[in-house]
């Protein structure tokens, strides 16, 4: 597993394929075993940099507080120690605003974008959402009960109710689990923080304002059955990214990559074909 030297910190990365280079950026307080079930099609026609963040996986887990900007600004610095020049970068639930925020930070760096289930802001159950989750953490700790209920929201009815949809999903309360309380609980926070949820950011411009500053080939993927992250979050970073394209999944659910692997690649594949 390759390490790349940022700053403070030594970030650890997978690479497999060849061709064109895509970096993906997993979702909240997942390493790069999120992308586990689609980086085989992937890496079939593309040169995949599957990234464990600052904090997750073998990566410095550095001491809290954690923010979406702070993470695209180690992604910057990783592209540039890759050195392959300007890279695809796809982005999914959290990793999704990671990667908004690393295109609209640095754009010479960035060939084309896919957000797939990400956010600019979030809506007021999501915000609820999240808040709970905090709430549950600290009273209860990362234990089964909350990852249970973090696998409920992320995962459909339809593919939980199937074996392998709940095999996943215990694959996922596993990897989850390898987080301390403390740092979960700051990665959560880092999404409430994303949103401009905080008490102390009232008033605060959300960055949806600062979307119509992305110039990158933009694609945004949603689903209709996305419990945690409603289409409408979707729709709009499709409709203030200038000449974005807006792809609806209708059964993808949070994560394609592992409900729907096989569909959400060709998606994937097709668009960087067109700016490879």
């Amino acid at each position: 597993m390759p390490i790349a030297t940022v700053d403070d910190a030594e970030i650890h990365y997978v690479v497999s394929g060849g061709g064109e280079p895509l970096l993906l950026i997993p979702g909240l307080g997942l390493d790069h075993q999120y992308y586990r079930r689609a980086i085989p099609k992937l890496s079939e026609s593309v040169k995949v940099h599957a990234v464990d963040p600052r904090g997750i996986g073998k990566s410095t887990k550095s001491d809290p507080p954690y923010t979406v900007e702070a993470w695209a600004d180690d992604f910057v610095n990783l592209i540039k120690e890759i050195d392959t020049g300007p890279m695809h970068i796809l982005g999914s639930s959290l990793g999704g605003s990671m990667a908004l925020a690393l295109a609209e930070m640095a754009p010479h760096l960035v060939k084309s974008l896919i957000v797939v289930g990400g956010f600019s802001e979030l809506d007021r159950a999501a915000q609820m959402n999240f808040d709970l989750r905090m709430r549950l953490i600290m009273k209860l700790g990362l234990n089964a009960e909350v990852a249970d209920y973090m696998g409920l929201w992320t995962l459909s009815r339809e593919f939980v109710n199937s074996d392998e949809g709940y095999e996943q999903m215990m694959a996922n309360q596993k990897i989850i689990k390898q987080n301390s309380s403390d740092m979960y609980l700051s990665f959560v926070q880092s999404v409430l923080a994303w949103g401009r949820c905080l008490p102390e950011q009232s008033g605060e411009a959300k960055f949806t304002e600062k979307l119509g500053n992305i110039t990158a080939p933009t694609l945004v993927i949603g689903a209709p059955n996305d419990n945690l992250i409603p289409l409408s979050l979707s729709e709009l970073i499709a409709e203030r990214i200038p000449d974005s394209e807006l792809r609806v999944m209708p059964d993808g659910g949070h994560i394609p990559f592992i409900e729907k692997p096989d569909e959400v690649s060709d998606i994937v594949l097709e668009f960087i074909a067109r700016h490879a």
